[in-house]
């Protein structure tokens, strides 16, 4: 069979599974992996909007994405300011409850992340020497884990745009950041691709950089189809959640989680250690990084920066310094990485040298 994307409903999972690929033929043997390769697929291609938007233009050409610089050309490029984050934020804060989730957040990225490698800011095409989180049959409580440190940074935002917001439950976090912070947030605390949901329509998308018209451009895993064809599919694979209400990455997690932890346990244990798991665990840790950065930004304009370097101090002095595993590699923490970028980008002007290494930096910069 020829497979068409333009002839496709994507109105079931088996859709997002091209026919004339290697997921095609792994499905053929194996049945019961259809619904690991929907969400592996959806959270890649995410993944690759996020890479073909913001990196610039010989990056996208040679594909050799770098975590700590695409994110900060992600700040960069949405022009991300404290007056624009104000206007969708609560002006009483209740810090408390925001330091609660960013130190969940922190806590659960941090451990998922484990162990820390400098390969790990590596995201092109290719597998390095990182083995990468989940490795010796961990990977169900990665994603849970993964699941539960994206999910308290959005319920950080959720709390700086609205105190009163119940936070203690995935439901009532993710019908407020799909039918509201989605709309309201966008373009001040939320940034493409993280503001579509289901209900997003096709001339709901912004404009990408004149490059990504190019074959280099390509989505890697079916050549010739661009950023404008591929996200366009995540509107359609988030509907398949739920029909009946507006749905967006957290529910994709969301049910992640839940098929790892119960029905997909043996899918997973047949996946142990192959480069399927080794692409999901990174792409799962560049989202967790770009929607940790969201939140932290948020917080540091909400709640200032004295108050934000406080918590993390509070996190290193009671976590990070007790660990020795993480104590002696703090400088690949991903909390610390993107404070660096923070300051490199001037929204944060104290002293951070007890995070810089003295030499062989791992960490790169953009020039701004």
């Amino acid at each position: 069979m020829i497979w068409n994307p333009e002839e496709l409903s994507y109105e079931n999972r088996r859709d997002f599974v091209p026919y004339d690929s290697v997921d095609s033929m792994v499905l053929d043997e194996v049945p019961d992996f259809l619904d690991y390769l929907f969400f592996h697929n959806v959270i890649d291609k995410l993944c690759w909007v996020i890479k073909l938007h913001y990196a610039d233009r010989n990056t996208v050409k040679k594909k050799r994405y770098r975590l700590d610089t695409l994110f900060q050309r992600f700040v960069v490029g949405n022009k991300v300011k404290q007056e624009k984050a104000l206007k969708c934020l609560s002006s009483t804060q209740d810090e408390e409850k925001i330091a609660f989730h960013l130190m969940k957040g922190w806590h659960n990225e941090l451990v998922r992340s484990a162990p820390l490698h400098p390969d790990s800011l590596l995201i092109g095409t290719m597998l390095n020497r990182w083995d990468g989180p989940g490795s010796g049959g961990m990977a169900a409580w990665n994603i849970i884990q993964s699941y539960y440190a994206f999910f308290e940074f959005v319920s950080c935002i959720g709390a700086l745009a609205n105190p009163t917001l119940d936070t203690r439950g995935h439901k009532k976090v993710s019908r407020y950041y799909n039918n509201h912070l989605s709309g309201a947030g966008n373009g001040r605390v939320l940034f493409y691709p993280f503001t579509v949901t289901s209900s997003h329509t096709a001339n709901g998308f912004p404009t990408h950089p004149d490059y990504c018209q190019y074959h280099y451009a390509s989505y890697p895993r079916e050549m010739g189809r661009g950023i404008e064809e591929i996200e366009q599919e995540l509107p359609k694979a988030y509907k398949l959640l739920n029909d009946d209400s507006v749905t967006s990455v957290v529910d994709l997690l969301y049910e992640l989680r839940l098929w790892a932890n119960y029905t997909g346990i043996q899918s997973l244990l047949k996946l142990s250690d192959g480069g399927y798991l080794q692409f999901l665990m990174r792409n799962m840790a560049t989202i967790i990084y770009f929607m940790a950065g969201m939140a932290e930004m948020a917080a540091l304009f909400a709640v200032g920066e004295s108050k934000y370097l406080g918590t993390l101090k509070r996190f290193s002095m009671d976590y990070i310094d007790k660990h020795e595993r993480f104590a002696r590699n703090k400088y690949l923490i991903p909390t610390y990485i993107r404070l660096r970028s923070y300051k490199h980008l001037g929204l944060i002007k104290a002293p951070i040298d007890f995070i810089i290494p003295a030499s062989g930096d791992t960490v790169e910069f953009i020039k701004v």
